[in-house]
Protein backbone atom coordinates (compact mmCIF):
# COMPACT_ATOMS: atom_id res chain seq x y z
CA UNK A 1 0.00 0.00 0.00
CA UNK A 2 1.20 3.45 -0.93
CA UNK A 3 0.14 6.53 -0.57
CA UNK A 4 0.20 8.87 -3.99
CA UNK A 5 1.35 12.67 -3.79
CA UNK A 6 -2.53 13.28 -3.65
CA UNK A 7 -2.93 11.89 -0.52
CA UNK A 8 -5.03 8.62 -1.96
CA UNK A 9 -3.94 5.37 -0.96
CA UNK A 10 -2.83 3.06 -3.78
CA UNK A 11 -3.12 -0.39 -4.12
CA UNK A 12 -0.23 -1.44 -6.66
CA UNK A 13 -1.21 -4.72 -8.31
CA UNK A 14 1.11 -4.89 -11.17
CA UNK A 15 0.72 -8.38 -13.44
CA UNK A 16 -1.52 -8.85 -16.70
CA UNK A 17 -5.53 -9.27 -17.32
CA UNK A 18 -6.78 -12.38 -18.28
CA UNK A 19 -7.55 -10.35 -21.67
CA UNK A 20 -4.64 -9.45 -22.47
CA UNK A 21 -3.33 -12.94 -21.75
CA UNK A 22 -6.15 -14.56 -24.07
CA UNK A 23 -5.11 -12.39 -26.72
CA UNK A 24 -1.52 -13.51 -26.37
CA UNK A 25 -2.38 -16.94 -26.83
CA UNK A 26 -4.38 -16.48 -29.64
CA UNK A 27 -1.48 -14.64 -31.27
CA UNK A 28 0.66 -17.46 -30.65
CA UNK A 29 -1.60 -19.83 -31.70
CA UNK A 30 -2.58 -18.35 -35.13
CA UNK A 31 1.35 -18.03 -35.71
CA UNK A 32 1.38 -21.59 -34.48
CA UNK A 33 -1.30 -22.87 -37.17
CA UNK A 34 1.01 -21.14 -40.36
CA UNK A 35 4.00 -22.34 -39.05
CA UNK A 36 3.23 -26.55 -38.90
CA UNK A 37 2.83 -27.11 -42.41
CA UNK A 38 6.40 -25.59 -43.17
CA UNK A 39 7.53 -27.64 -40.76
CA UNK A 40 6.17 -30.38 -42.27
CA UNK A 41 8.46 -29.75 -45.58
CA UNK A 42 11.72 -30.08 -43.57
CA UNK A 43 13.08 -33.28 -43.96
CA UNK A 44 14.09 -35.50 -40.94
CA UNK A 45 17.07 -36.78 -42.86
CA UNK A 46 20.06 -36.76 -39.95
CA UNK A 47 22.18 -38.92 -41.83
CA UNK A 48 21.60 -37.47 -45.19
CA UNK A 49 24.01 -35.34 -46.58
CA UNK A 50 23.46 -31.65 -48.50
CA UNK A 51 23.72 -33.93 -51.85
CA UNK A 52 21.10 -36.71 -51.12
CA UNK A 53 18.64 -33.84 -49.64
CA UNK A 54 19.10 -32.00 -52.55
CA UNK A 55 18.02 -35.52 -54.84
CA UNK A 56 15.20 -36.05 -52.58
CA UNK A 57 13.80 -32.40 -52.88
CA UNK A 58 13.98 -32.60 -56.30
CA UNK A 59 12.43 -35.82 -56.85
CA UNK A 60 9.26 -34.25 -54.32
CA UNK A 61 9.22 -30.97 -56.70
CA UNK A 62 8.74 -33.26 -59.53
CA UNK A 63 6.14 -34.93 -58.42
CA UNK A 64 4.62 -31.57 -57.41
CA UNK A 65 5.19 -30.22 -60.53
CA UNK A 66 3.34 -32.85 -62.68
CA UNK A 67 -0.03 -32.55 -60.50
CA UNK A 68 0.16 -28.52 -60.41
CA UNK A 69 1.01 -28.61 -64.33
CA UNK A 70 -1.35 -31.29 -65.24
CA UNK A 71 1.57 -33.11 -66.81
CA UNK A 72 3.32 -36.43 -66.69
CA UNK A 73 7.01 -36.26 -66.37
CA UNK A 74 9.43 -38.93 -66.54
CA UNK A 75 12.87 -38.63 -65.08
CA UNK A 76 16.00 -40.24 -66.97
CA UNK A 77 18.40 -41.73 -64.93
CA UNK A 78 21.83 -43.12 -66.19
CA UNK A 79 24.08 -44.42 -63.51
CA UNK A 80 26.59 -44.67 -65.82
CA UNK A 81 27.46 -41.20 -66.66
CA UNK A 82 25.47 -39.83 -63.58
CA UNK A 83 23.17 -37.48 -65.74
CA UNK A 84 19.34 -37.39 -65.48
CA UNK A 85 17.14 -34.87 -67.28
CA UNK A 86 13.55 -34.39 -67.73
CA UNK A 87 10.75 -34.57 -70.31
CA UNK A 88 6.64 -34.31 -70.28
CA UNK A 89 4.51 -35.31 -72.55
CA UNK A 90 3.94 -31.93 -74.43
CA UNK A 91 7.66 -31.99 -75.88
CA UNK A 92 8.31 -32.86 -78.91
CA UNK A 93 11.38 -34.83 -80.19
CA UNK A 94 13.84 -31.97 -80.72
CA UNK A 95 12.85 -29.95 -77.15
CA UNK A 96 13.35 -33.67 -75.77
CA UNK A 97 17.08 -34.24 -77.19
CA UNK A 98 17.64 -30.27 -75.90
CA UNK A 99 16.33 -32.10 -72.23
CA UNK A 100 18.75 -34.74 -72.88
CA UNK A 101 21.65 -32.50 -74.14
CA UNK A 102 20.91 -29.94 -70.62
CA UNK A 103 20.38 -32.76 -68.41
CA UNK A 104 21.51 -32.22 -64.79
CA UNK A 105 24.70 -34.41 -63.53
CA UNK A 106 24.90 -35.58 -60.18
CA UNK A 107 27.36 -34.07 -58.08
CA UNK A 108 30.98 -35.97 -57.88
CA UNK A 109 30.83 -37.00 -54.53
CA UNK A 110 26.96 -38.71 -55.12
CA UNK A 111 26.90 -42.23 -57.58
CA UNK A 112 24.10 -43.31 -58.50
CA UNK A 113 24.53 -47.36 -58.65
CA UNK A 114 20.86 -48.05 -60.66
CA UNK A 115 17.47 -47.74 -59.92
CA UNK A 116 15.20 -50.76 -58.89
CA UNK A 117 11.86 -51.61 -59.99
CA UNK A 118 9.30 -54.08 -58.34
CA UNK A 119 8.22 -55.21 -61.79
CA UNK A 120 11.98 -55.57 -63.22
CA UNK A 121 10.04 -58.58 -65.36
CA UNK A 122 8.16 -56.08 -67.68
CA UNK A 123 10.90 -53.57 -68.39
CA UNK A 124 13.88 -53.58 -70.47
CA UNK A 125 17.49 -53.99 -68.30
CA UNK A 126 18.59 -50.27 -69.87
CA UNK A 127 14.86 -48.79 -68.89
CA UNK A 128 16.18 -45.99 -66.14
CA UNK A 129 13.17 -43.69 -66.50
CA UNK A 130 10.97 -42.89 -63.84
CA UNK A 131 7.19 -41.13 -64.76
CA UNK A 132 5.20 -38.87 -62.20
CA UNK A 133 2.03 -38.42 -63.28
CA UNK A 134 -0.30 -35.50 -63.44
CA UNK A 135 -2.86 -37.05 -60.72
CA UNK A 136 0.06 -36.97 -58.09
CA UNK A 137 1.20 -40.75 -58.20
CA UNK A 138 4.60 -42.27 -60.01
CA UNK A 139 6.41 -44.98 -60.43
CA UNK A 140 7.73 -47.14 -58.03
CA UNK A 141 11.29 -47.58 -57.47
CA UNK A 142 14.70 -47.91 -55.17
CA UNK A 143 17.29 -45.69 -56.47
CA UNK A 144 20.47 -46.80 -54.81
CA UNK A 145 22.66 -44.31 -54.29
CA UNK A 146 26.47 -44.50 -52.96
CA UNK A 147 28.03 -41.36 -51.17
CA UNK A 148 31.61 -41.34 -50.24
CA UNK A 149 31.84 -45.45 -48.51
CA UNK A 150 28.06 -45.19 -47.62
CA UNK A 151 25.19 -46.89 -49.84
CA UNK A 152 21.90 -45.73 -49.19
CA UNK A 153 18.36 -46.56 -51.05
CA UNK A 154 16.02 -43.55 -51.91
CA UNK A 155 12.42 -45.58 -52.11
CA UNK A 156 9.74 -43.60 -53.87
CA UNK A 157 6.04 -44.56 -53.39
CA UNK A 158 3.36 -44.62 -55.60
CA UNK A 159 1.06 -42.53 -53.87
CA UNK A 160 2.53 -41.10 -51.20
CA UNK A 161 4.32 -37.38 -51.66
CA UNK A 162 6.91 -38.00 -49.50
CA UNK A 163 10.05 -39.67 -51.12
CA UNK A 164 11.85 -41.97 -48.06
CA UNK A 165 15.42 -42.41 -47.48
CA UNK A 166 16.55 -45.42 -46.31
CA UNK A 167 20.42 -45.43 -44.62
CA UNK A 168 21.48 -48.81 -46.24
CA UNK A 169 21.08 -50.51 -49.47
CA UNK A 170 18.03 -52.22 -49.56
CA UNK A 171 16.39 -54.28 -52.39
CA UNK A 172 12.74 -55.03 -53.20
CA UNK A 173 14.06 -59.33 -52.91
CA UNK A 174 14.44 -57.98 -49.04
CA UNK A 175 11.09 -57.43 -48.43
CA UNK A 176 9.82 -60.79 -49.74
Amino acid sequence: MRISPTGKIRNNHSGFTFVELMVVVGIFTIILLFSIPLFRQIHLTSNASDHVSGLILFLENLKLKAMKENKTFTLYMDSGSGKMYVTDDTMDEDACQAARNNGLSLDSDLQLINLEFPDDAGRASDDKRICFFSKGYSDRVLIHVREQRQEMTIQICMFQKKIHLIDKYVSYDDCI
